[in-house]
């Protein structure tokens, strides 16, 4: 027996750890459906498809379990439940605190406000760097989040 399933290749340069992998109510949207344009068919034994109906429950889909395994084993985003979504806005707050700090820094020594320290340029560089790719990886889950609790369907 063949089932199907559609899912998005992992891009190559997102490393995410998952936060969460049964955090929101399964849904879809018209702009996740244009996303999707594969289908991967697997074959299952009889056990291993009870064993998918039973992570499936009544609210999600196959689709929606497979995908949010996927997901978790590839290590890419996931979407998030409403607490824990309101965390993340708090974070990423904090976050553009930090940045906005790091930005200060970087900019008062490339001005001549402080001495020039080359290795704590290098160093206040990469961190805010690394600040705004945190930053990004939060918005992401929100926004998969946000597009999850629209859809108010199946499908992630």
């Amino acid at each position: 027996m063949w089932y199907k399933l559609d899912a998005d290749p992992p891009p190559a340069v997102l490393v995410f750890a998952p936060m969460a992998l049964w955090g929101a109510s399964g849904t879809s949207g018209k702009e996740e459906e244009a996303m999707r344009s594969e289908v991967v068919r697997v074959r299952m034994k009889p056990e291993e498809r009870q064993a998918l109906a039973a992570l499936c429950g009544e609210k999600r889909t196959a689709s929606d379990v497979i995908r949010l395994l996927f997901r978790d084993q590839a290590g890419l985003p996931l979407p998030v439940g409403p607490i824990e979504a309101d965390h993340l806005r708090g974070t990423n707050e904090e976050l553009r605190r930090v940045g906005i700090n790091l930005n200060q820094a970087v900019r008062a020594m490339n001005e001549g406000r402080v001495g020039y320290e080359p290795h704590l340029d290098a160093a206040l560089r990469k961190l805010l760097d690394a600040v705004f790719r945190l930053r990004a990886d939060v918005d992401l889950m929100l926004r998969i989040s946000r597009q999850e609790r629209r859809g108010g369907g199946h499908g992630l």
